[in-house]
């Protein structure tokens, strides 16, 4: 060996056995700890090799028992041999070494390490004049990424390792839960995928998927390529997707999605993401057209039901998403977007394709500006009802303007101004069927007090709204029976509201045993507010709101603009805190509220009065919410103390100890609105890998199941399985009815570690319906 220089190391001799292929995984296993799910990982030996990649360039350092031979260029050496080249190691019982090609070759048996791989093979030869070997038989363990396999030869040449006739799988040794068997696999050096031709993955021993084509992941790294395809059965028949990811850069990329169901037809899903220091943009769509089983309105099975002998038209089936979050400065801009082609659209085919919501879909964009006190914003807003029933107005457009000024001392000002135009399709009848635009301005005048022991805060103002509205004359003519066509012409409404408003507090507080504080903080809030007739007026944006504590010291009683309450009133309330004097954390907070009327309100959310404007003692509205460990509990009421009845009932509990224990109770109650609902659901193991998991959400009032799913989960060190029961209401086909039809079927999901799975919804079915499921998956 030219050039180089051979150094005897005791150390290295005594690691020149020769490792059994069956043996080499299980040598370098380290189990997880049995009290949990983890399973284990593959360790580097407790010696390190240098981090070298340029090992042609290292000296070669050698350990063997002795030379049996030297002809020429050509030697031989025996015994516990073991060679180092910067970051390789072979060791072998046997090695002839070829000084002319600097080759040397293992005809009975050689290991091979390096940093991330071990190898162990029947016989090899390695280069030591660059990085190029050749082994046959080889059983091989990719430490850094936890696979392991044989194959009938691997050859490393050119920075890209080649495997052919390969099988491998990343479960723990002696465990065939799942092994991928592949013609020819190759590794470059750097790429997180490698690259498989004519891939069939077997379940145990059964093949389940086959791939002329297909990419492993073996790093952490994005890289465009191939998905693993994901593959269902419903009603519709097979449904086979697969994924295509293009990563464009580093702060942008896309997947796309090729999708056919077999009784519907073949459609294709894209989404694009783009983040920078400023904005976080997405955008999203699906395509599938001419859907055998739709025909824009029916499903095939109710339109031969109506219509045996009329011709079936197949209908195109799209969605359409896109959002914006962007932050320039003093500059806000947002944009939340999403359109689907029919009411049915998530219920007959999901999608893949990120939205808020699949029961309204809301369009909003806009723009705002925040500094020096001033506040101004110019947006629109619109929906897409999924659910029968008339859809809301749109805001096309609004602008805000907000301003805070001071005054001498503590006093300050404000003028706060909205104008909207309110828009409407469908049929809607009375004042829903008013459009127009309004402008409200609203100048207020506040002295603000306070102290360590308490506040007093003093404000008065104006509440202007002045109103064009389209369609009066046409609701009026309706309501008087008129056989006549009304006048299109605009008409024009204002009202004029005064209020004042006196805020008190107290910040009371003991000390308890234990290292905890406790406050007693009283409040009381006097508002007068004057009366204006707005019966006439629509309610383009307006509600009643739920009662609640907060509620009972809001300034208007209604939400929204249109409908401004007169008030002659005094809220009291009582708010106690739990705090740690240590950590400060809040650990339990108890908040009791009423308020006292000293006039019957005229003003109503529409037509007569109903009890609740006329009586002078409102329900006493209280809320607790504590945490404590584990559990958190938000609890509401509203007690009507005339009637001896809760008004107003809400609970929620979640206990989650940790991302495999988790249980939800919920409660609803609103006795006005007929709302009685329970929804309780439970994510926990039963061993270390299985796992149950449910969700309970049933309406009281009508005696009808809103979701119920109920299932198992089995999490192996190298497979998950998880296998579902579901029964959801078809809405919005059906209304909430006692005789409402159900969507009834089985989800099986199964994910191979390292490689991805079939089947996601189950998880997209987990992450709905139980609060607190991690949204990472099986493998945490």
């Amino acid at each position: 060996m030219p050039a180089r220089t051979a150094t005897v190391w005791a150390a290295l001799a005594l690691l020149s056995w020769r490792a059994d292929a069956s043996d080499l995984a299980e040598s370098l296993w380290q189990a997880g700890d049995s009290r949990d799910s983890s399973c284990g990982t593959y360790a580097e030996p407790t010696w390190q090799l240098p981090r070298s990649t340029d090992n042609a360039s290292q000296p070669v350092e050698v350990s063997a028992h002795r030379v049996l031979a030297n002809l020429g260029a050509r030697g031989e050496i025996v015994g516990a041999v073991a060679i180092q080249q910067g970051n390789r190691l072979l060791t072998a019982d046997r090695l002839q070494v070829d000084d002319f090609t600097s080759r040397v070759t293992a005809p009975d048996g050689v290991r091979l390490r390096q940093p991330g791989l071990d190898i162990v093979a029947t016989t090899g030869t390695v280069s030591l004049a660059d990085d190029e070997a050749d082994v046959v038989d080889a059983a091989f363990v990719l430490t850094d990424v936890g696979f392991r396999g044989m194959s009938s030869r691997m050859a490393r040449e050119g920075g890209k390792l080649t495997l052919q006739g390969t099988s491998l799988t990343r479960c723990p040794p002696r465990n065939r839960a799942w092994t991928m068997h592949v013609a020819e696999l190759a590794i470059a050096d750097g790429e997180p995928f490698a690259r498989a031709r004519h891939a069939r993955l077997e379940l145990g021993n059964v093949p389940i998927f086959y791939a002329p084509y297909l990419r492993l992941p073996v790093r952490g790294e994005r890289a465009s390529g191939f998905l693993f395809p994901n593959v269902g059965h419903n009603d519709d028949g097979v449904d086979v997707s697969l994924p295509y990811y293009l990563n464009l850069a580093a702060n942008y990329d896309a997947t796309l999605t090729p999708r056919w169901i077999a009784r519907r037809g073949t459609g294709v899903e894209a989404e694009v993401r783009h983040l920078d220091r400023r904005s976080r943009n997405e955008m999203g769509m699906a395509l599938l057209a001419s859907d055998d089983l739709y025909d824009g309105q029916l499903p095939r099975e109710d339109f031969v039901a109506q219509s045996p002998d009329a011709h079936f038209e197949p209908a195109d089936r799209w969605l359409l998403s896109t959002s914006h979050q962007g932050r320039y400065g003093p500059w806000r801009t947002f944009l939340d977007y999403t359109a689907v082609s029919d009411n049915d659209y998530f219920i007959d085919l999901g999608s893949e394709v990120a939205v808020a919501s699949r029961v309204s879909l809301e369009r909003r964009a806009g723009i705002q500006y925040a500094g020096g006190g001033l506040f101004a914003r110019l947006w629109a807003q619109g929906f897409q009802r999924l659910e029968p029933g008339l859809e809301p107005y749109r805001r096309l457009p609004e602008a805000n303007l907000t301003y805070d000024g001071g005054l001498p001392g503590p006093a300050a000002w404000s003028i706060g101004a909205a104008w909207s135009a309110f828009r409407r399709s469908g049929m809607a009848r009375g004042l829903l069927a008013i459009t127009g635009e309004r402008l409200h301005v609203e100048p207020r005048i506040r002295l603000p007090l306070s102290r360590s022991w308490g506040f007093l805060n003093l404000s008065a103002g104006l509440r202007l709204t002045d109103y064009t509205l389209d369609n009066v004359a046409a609701v009026a003519a309706v309501a008087a029976g008129a056989a006549v066509a009304a006048s299109a012409a605009a008409s024009n409404d204002s009202r004029t509201v005064h209020l004042g408003i006196a805020d008190a507090g107290l910040f009371l507080e003991r000390d308890l045993p234990g290292g905890w504080i406790q406050t007693l903080e009283p409040r009381l809030n006097y508002l007068v507010q004057s009366y204006a007739d707005q019966d006439h007026l629509p309610r383009f944006d307006t509600t009643v709101p739920a009662i609640s504590y907060r509620q009972l010291f809001r300034d208007n009683r209604f939400a929204g603009l249109d409908r401004i309450g007169d008030a002659n009133r005094v809220a009291i309330g009582l708010t106690s805190r739990l705090l740690s004097t240590t950590t400060g954390a809040e650990r339990l907070t108890a908040r009791l509220g009423v308020v006292r009327h000293f006039r019957d309100r005229r003003v109503t959310f529409a037509g007569r009065p109903s009890p609740d404007e006329t009586r002078r003692t409102s329900p006493v509205a209280g809320e607790v919410q504590t945490t404590l460990g584990p559990v958190s509990l938000i609890s509401t009421l509203a007690w009507d103390q005339r009637d001896g009845q809760l008004d107003e009932t809400g609970l929620s509990l979640l206990f989650k100890r940790d991302s495999t224990r988790i249980v939800n109770v919920g409660y609803r109650r609103r006795t006005r609105y007929d709302v009685e609902q329970t929804d309780v659901s439970f994510y926990w193991p039963l061993t270390n890998r299985w796992r149950a998991f449910g969700r309970w959400n049933h309406d009281w009032h009508f005696g009808q199941n809103i979701e119920r799913f109920a299932g198992v989960e089995y999490a192996g060190c190298c497979l998950a399985v998880k296998l579902a029961w579901h029964q959801t209401i078809d809405i919005p086909r059906n209304r909430l009815t006692a005789d409402a039809d159900f969507d009834t079927g089985v989800l099986l999901q199964i994910a191979f570690r390292g490689l991805g799975g079939f089947g996601t919804r189950v998880d997209s079915r987990l992450e709905r319906g139980i609060k607190g499921y991690p949204q990472e998956g099986t493998y945490r």
